[in-house]
This record gives structure tokens, C-alpha cells and sequence, in this order.
């Protein structure tokens, strides 16, 4: 695979969709030769839309009260949308030398879904990872947006439609779980302190990935 993989992580209210934006239109201007490719995770697959509008809060339903079958076809659901991901966008453009930025990837499902499943596996967190290792591809480099939940709650209480995950105790447990994954593999990741103002963050974010390419 000749491409770069790059993926933008962090929990809901981090700010990390907005910074995508930015990217997509300032990378281009940075390197006008080069090929770059913008996706994110849940796609816009059949299996992504299908998980979409799973995820949707119709409901004042909390996820310790969704059952355990339900709560791992959700994980399932996760994974069909992955690798779809991986079979139909990721893996052609990196076989075709594309740079691709992720606004998602497997980590938030990993951050996510592990704390979904406490109860259900042992260790979730460390079990979504290992099923993940031997077809994922793994980033080149990963942004963490940083920010506390507390924050982030304040950002998402302007949203319409608020998903089943945007809560702070929830928000805060996979908070944590994303600190994990970066400790397992600190030379894949930087942080990038989402707090700052808008365009600094954003700013910090393109001087990362253009360290990279």
C-alpha cells in the first residue's frame, strides 16, 4: 500500500468533525499534487446507514438497559460498517496512493463499544481489539481531539438529536478508554488540546498531518 492512512479520534463534543472540515479544504492547498481522500466512520454504506439510525436517541433509553443481545449486534453492526470501510474505500486508496483522513475509525469503536459491553466480555476494551487485529489496518498517525466531558456535554446540548451515547458518565468512561489505547500505542497518536479556539486547533491539527505526508 503506497497511501497514508490518518485518522481523527475523540469523544462526541470535541470538536473533532468541525477540524475535518477545515482539513478538507486546507490540505488540498498544501499539497496540490497529492491525492486526498476524506471518509469517516459510521459510512455511508447500507451498513453504516443501518447503524446510523440505530444510534439516533429515540428514546430516553440508557444502554445498561438495552439488552445484552441487542447491545452486541450493536458491536456487530460496528464491525460490518468497518470493514466495509476497509473493503470499499481505505484499502483501494491506499493501493492507489491516496492520503485518507478518517473522522473515525476502529479506535472509537474500540472506545466505545467498551464500555457498551462491560459485563457482557471480559476486558471489552482490550477483546474489540484483539478481534480488530488480524484485518484492520492501522493508521499511520492518529489525532486525539482532548477535552473534558464536562465541556463536551456543554457543546452537545445545542444538538437537535442527541445520540444514546452523549452523556457525561458515559462520555467520561470512554474518555478513559481512549487514554488506554494511547498508551498502548503512544507513538501512533497526538493530542491535540480541542479547548483552544477553533482555528487553532485546527491549525495544530494540518501541522501535525503535514509532519506525516
Amino acid at each position: 500500500m503506497n497511501g497514508v492512512l490518518i485518522t481523527l479520534e475523540g469523544i462526541d463534543g470535541s470538536g473533532k468533525t468541525t477540524v475535518a472540515n477545515s482539513l478538507t479544504r486546507n490540505l488540498p492547498r498544501a499539497h496540490p499534487k497529492k491525492r486526498f481522500l476524506f471518509t469517516s466512520e459510521p459510512t455511508n454504506g447500507e451498513a453504516g446507514k443501518i447503524l446510523r439510525s440505530h444510534l439516533v436517541a429515540r428514546n430516553s433509553m440508557i444502554s445498561e438497559k438495552i439488552s445484552q443481545a441487542k447491545r452486541m449486534e450493536e458491536l456487530c453492526l460496528f464491525m460490518a460498517d468497518h470493514a466495509d470501510h476497509l473493503a470499499r474505500i481505505i484499502m483501494p486508496g491506499l493501493d492507489e496512493g491516496a492520503i485518507i483522513i478518517s473522522d473515525r475509525y476502529a479506535d472509537s469503536t474500540a472506545a466505545y463499544q467498551g464500555v457498551t459491553l462491560r459485563g457482557i466480555v471480559p476486558k471489552p476494551l482490550n477483546w474489540i481489539r484483539e478481534v480488530y487485529a488480524s484485518w484492520n489496518v492501522v493508521p499511520r498517525l492518529t489525532l486525539f481531539f482532548s477535552i473534558k466531558p464536562e465541556n463536551a456535554i456543554l457543546r452537545l446540548r445545542s444538538r437537535e438529536n442527541m445520540e444514546k451515547f452523549e452523556r457525561l458518565d458515559f462520555l467520561k468512561e470512554v474518555d478513559q478508554n481512549f487514554r488506554k489505547i494511547i498508551a498502548m500505542e503512544p507513538n501512533r497518536f497526538v493530542i491535540v488540546d480541542s479547548e483552544m479556539e477553533t482555528d487553532l486547533v485546527a491549525k495544530k491539527a494540518l501541522e501535525a498531518i503535514l509532519e506525516v505526508i
